[in-house]
């Protein structure tokens, strides 16, 4: 089994690809955020956090019909095209079955509310977001719906990271 610098290794790799360039820095972000809320990660979380966006490019969301509905549709496949790559990563870095059926279930979020792994990642996701695109999420759309994605967005996360996200923003209040 190659060790989990090797993987992350080769992980970055794959994002390095992306013809936007975006999502190599999300990953390094989500990394970011780990080492934040947990500094001594099980190092399969620490995988699938590195990959929840692995060659996201390949899915892209216009393929998929406009709204909510289409919306959750391309998320799913999405997340599915996740695992499914890096399950392939694992499996040729030496990983046993039950090591890549767990970063799997990790990047697809199965658990949440229930694993505290997947909290985790949920939690740094969201964190990156707010961070990362809220702004510009927040410039392209009604105020009324900037709040409703913020609510909802903060409900997902636990207690730590939700006063994590008060602290990031306000400090972006305070910078305008």
């Amino acid at each position: 089994m190659k060790p989990l610098s090797d993987v992350i290794a080769e992980i970055d790799r794959l994002h390095a690809e992306d013809p936007a360039g975006l999502e190599l820095r999300y990953a390094q972000d989500m990394t970011r955020w780990l080492d934040r809320l947990e500094p001594s990660p099980d190092p399969l979380l620490a995988i699938a956090v590195r990959a929840q966006h692995l060659k996201r490019w390949e899915c892209p969301r216009a393929e998929y019909p406009s709204g909510r509905k289409g919306y959750l549709q391309w998320r799913r496949a999405a997340a599915e095209h996740h695992a499914q790559l890096v399950s392939k990563v694992l499996r040729s870095a030496g990983y046993g079955a039950s090591e890549i059926d767990r970063v799997a279930t990790l990047v697809l979020k199965r658990g949440l509310g229930s694993d505290q792994d997947v909290q985790t990642l949920e939690d740094c996701a969201c964190l990156v977001f707010l961070e990362t695109s809220l702004s510009d999420f927040a410039v392209q759309h009604p105020k009324s719906k900037v709040e409703r994605v913020l609510r909802k967005t903060q409900a997902k996360m636990s207690p730590e990271a939700e006063s994590l996200s008060r602290e990031l923003l306000a400090v972006r209040h305070k910078d305008r």
